[in-house]
């Protein structure tokens, strides 16, 4: 167990306030992107209620063949029919405690409550990190599927394993175009593009993002291609014999069906949602603080199927096993699975 301590702090001659990390403004675009959205009040029901899974049923698309042309003969018109499926999605139940020591309060600030401080100015920063840590987690899963068991139709590559690429084979219009183009006729939904910071400072160094400033955000927006971009460091980096390949994501609206629950059943410490707990004999008697925080959450994304089968804890996946192919999936038509990979150099 990890606990801040007096080693973990810098302690000032003379005290100045530490200079605070701030979470980018990305996870702010990330609400606001639309590429999260609830689903509909059958499914919302059905996460509140019990159990790990949601079956989750839908209506696949009319067939495509051509009407038949009419005649006055006797013959009998042959039907078709509509057909219905159903994928599955997993309720995720996750928790985090933080803890400090009393004394490396007194130590760093001369105020014991100190660093429990900072935990609660930061908690919700930390979930939004999480967030964002298992979207990217959840579509690189759904693109290892796709690659194992759907010929890569989601993924366009202009990677090449070499020590200079060309521009070709680098982040560009029309790079971004084919990657759409994975989707076919549905290719202008694909609005968002997610990259690693690494291509976003490569098309800043080309002066090639556009800010602009939505009426509801008091930020301004990056943009390329005119897909807002969302960048981190977090996105999938694989290193080859001569260079690395990086993988851009892009999302359409509606990309994952995405609920975000606190739970509030009270507790003697708080509710579920946050609990404090002090334990005053750790420490030789200084005492220990705690902060405990939980979320419930959906983040599936749209047309897929999610195998619970080898998780090693039953409520909920890990980033790995959220990487991982073999919990994945295709239900939907390629088409419509709302998400594109694009593979660029640097």
């Amino acid at each position: 167990m990890s606990y801040t301590a007096v080693s973990d702090i810098v302690e000032p001659s003379v005290f100045t306030p530490y200079l605070a990390e701030n979470t980018p403004e990305k996870l702010v675009m990330l609400e606001r992107s639309g590429i999260l959205t609830p689903p509909t009040s059958e499914i919302a029901s059905r996460f509140e209620a019990g159990g790990r899974k949601i079956e989750v049923p839908y209506w696949e698309d009319l067939d495509r063949t051509e009407p038949t042309v009419i005649d006055d003969s006797d013959n009998k018109i042959q039907s078709s029919k509509v057909t219905a499926s159903d994928m599955t999605a997993y309720k995720h139940r996750l928790a985090k405690k933080h803890s400090a020591k009393t004394i490396a309060g007194f130590v760093a600030t001369g105020k014991g409550d100190a660093p429990m401080n900072r935990v609660a100015e930061r908690i919700l920063a930390y979930w939004g990190w999480v967030k964002e840590q298992r979207i990217i987690a959840t579509a690189r899963g759904v693109i290892a599927d796709n690659e194992a068991n759907d010929g890569a139709d989601m993924v366009y590559s202009v990677y090449s394993d070499v020590a200079t690429p060309t521009a070709a084979e680098r982040i560009s219009y029309q790079a971004i175009n084919r990657g759409r183009l994975t989707m076919g006729e549905n290719m202008d939904d694909l609005r968002v593009i997610g990259m690693h910071t690494h291509v976003y400072a490569t098309l800043l160094d080309d002066e090639k993002i556009e800010f602009k400033k939505p009426s509801e955000a008091p930020f301004e927006v990056p943009y390329y291609a005119g897909m807002m971009v969302i960048h981190s460091e977090s996105f999938p980096v694989v290193m080859g014999n001569n260079s690395a390949a990086y993988d851009c994501y892009l999302f359409a609206p509606g990309a994952f069906m995405h609920i975000d629950e606190i739970p509030t059943q009270p507790t003697i410490y708080g509710n579920l949602g946050t609990e404090v707990t002090r334990d005053p004999d750790t420490g030789s008697g200084g005492g220990e603080d705690a902060l405990t925080t939980r979320r419930f959450e959906l983040l599936h994304p749209a047309g897929m199927d999610f195998d619970a089968t080898g998780l090693a804890k039953a409520d909920g996946a890990t980033f790995a096993e959220l990487r991982d192919a073999a919990h994945w999936s295709r239900k939907y038509q390629r088409k419509n699975v709302k998400f594109a990979c694009l593979r660029v150099n640097v």
